[in-house]
């Protein structure tokens, strides 16, 4: 099934990123690519398994402050470190003027969450971790399974996710639809208790009158502002995929789709 969950107990984002039909009729192989959300709060059954099913490498986007406050989690195979931390700093920054009284409004932290997304392609640092996430998920004499994540397996990992699926040629709307799952995956199953102690903890920072879903939801035009800064910028995503990534399409079709 497309989508798929993996069934973690420590990582309710984690699922398989293949099982999606392509436009002409291919499929994304399950089994080879896998999103998450950090591995700190993997158990060691969940580690297991991703060894059992054959990841070899990770690649963390965390920045270091997020590392710093959560760890590296029980994981001690190979990690890729390819930090895409400014995002994760800027919402840092405005919760804490929050919890000092500073009042939030919803369309602040809208702006700031699309601005972020826009940032993951007009940000030339920005743009070369994620190229270099996908020199590594390219690399072709490794067909190893891998795994990519960050804290919440939301953001800068829908991102990679929704570019690997376009340039695997998933349909568009295929492409949101896998963005989209992870508000069913922190509403449904294990990940609704991990959502609520981050509401309640949120709320207790901040009170209870500021807004905080839009930090917490994955939302449709989050992802269009992305899409739409490489079409402004590079005219179309295959030209962002190969001048701005770096990337061969070509490449990444060869090895994930069957």
């Amino acid at each position: 099934m497309a989508g798929g969950d993996l069934g973690f107990i420590g990582l309710p984002n984690a699922r398989d990123l293949g099982g999606y039909q392509t436009v002409g009729g291919r499929m994304v192989a399950t089994g080879a690519l896998f999103r998450a959300d950090s591995l700190s709060h993997a158990s060691r059954a969940d580690v297991a398994a991703l060894a059992s099913m054959g990841v070899r490498t990770v690649i963390d986007l965390r920045g270091d402050p997020e590392i710093d406050t959560f760890g590296l989690g029980p994981w001690t195979g190979r990690r890729v470190h390819l930090p895409v931390g400014d995002a994760a700093h800027d919402i840092w920054r405005m919760i804490t003027q929050a919890s000092t009284g500073t009042r939030l409004n919803e369309q602040d932290i809208s702006e700031l969450m699309t601005s972020t997304y826009r940032n993951f392609v007009a940000d030339g640092k920005a743009r070369r971790q994620f190229a270099a996430a996908l020199a590594v998920i390219a690399t072709p004499n490794d067909r190893s399974a891998m795994l990519f994540y960050c804290t919440a397996g939301k953001d800068r990992t829908g991102w990679l996710a929704a570019v690997l699926l376009t340039a695997l040629g998933v349909a568009q709307d295929d492409v949101y639809f896998d963005y989209l799952l992870t508000n069913e995956r922190f509403t449904t199953g294990p990940g609704a208790d991990g959502r609520t102690s981050l509401l309640e903890s949120l709320r207790a920072r901040l009170g209870d009158s500021q807004p905080v879903m839009p930090l917490l939801e994955a939302r449709r035009s989050y992802l269009a502002a992305a899409f739409a800064e490489a079409e402004s910028r590079y005219g179309g995503f295959s030209s962002f995929l190969r001048h701005g990534l770096g990337a061969d399409a070509n490449a990444l079709q060869a090895k994930f789709l069957r």
